[in-house]
């Protein structure tokens, strides 16, 4: 997976074709297989022995890791990406970037779902020829027993020749105090910063 810490490659055989997109600094990216998961606790569990934490703790993370793992591969993802040690400074949080593969069914095709977000969810056209439709989202949650909020930036990319019945969903999760507000000059960074990887996808011949 190496080739993947600055930049993703989608490979044949995938769930869907071939691609490129450039993550940004520090960012780490893995895919679904059991060798990622494998190479994921092991450097997690790693870090947690170097700084002495106690085994009931690296039991917790070990399965959260393989709980997170399995809610991707759940919704027909294939790439989970977090922002890592080297990552900028100013991040809120540990955000994290997963990408799924949607498709259109009887009940939620997905000609409605786009139209349904640019009307509904505030979503725009972004990146070259805006064929890429992005939205954000707000959900409260708990972390570790505090209050915080989850900030999603979501997008969406039709698959070429699929005729808007298959596309690629890239959601950024940034997880952040409940005291920021959702116009913060950060949270338009994270947005801005996103906005910029993302029209970097282009689809490989």
């Amino acid at each position: 997976m190496s080739d993947l810490r600055a930049e993703l490659l989608g490979r044949r055989g995938a769930v869907i074709p071939p691609y490129r997109m450039l993550l940004p600094p520090g960012w780490e990216a893995y895919d679904l297989s059991d060798q990622a998961e494998k190479e994921l606790i092991a450097r997690a569990t790693a870090r947690l022995k170097s700084a002495q934490a106690t085994e009931a703790f690296t039991l917790n993370l070990t399965r959260g890791v393989r709980d997170a793992l399995a809610s991707v591969r759940a919704q027909n993802g294939f790439l989970y990406a977090f922002a890592g040690e080297a990552s900028p400074t100013w991040a809120l949080g540990p955000a994290s970037m997963i990408g799924i593969k949607r498709t259109s069914t009887p009940e939620a095709p997905l000609t409605s779902i786009v139209q349904r977000m640019i009307t509904d969810h505030g979503g725009v056209a972004v990146g070259e020829g805006q064929k890429i439709v992005r939205w954000t989202d707000r959900r409260p949650v708990s972390l570790d027993g505090v209050d915080a909020v989850s900030f999603m930036i979501n997008y969406l990319i039709p698959v070429p020749g699929s005729k808007l019945t298959e596309a690629v969903q890239w959601t950024v999760t940034v997880p952040h105090d409940v005291d920021i507000p959702e116009d913060d000059e950060l949270i338009e960074l994270w947005v801005a910063l996103f906005d910029s990887h993302v029209a970097t996808f282009t689809w490989q011949a």
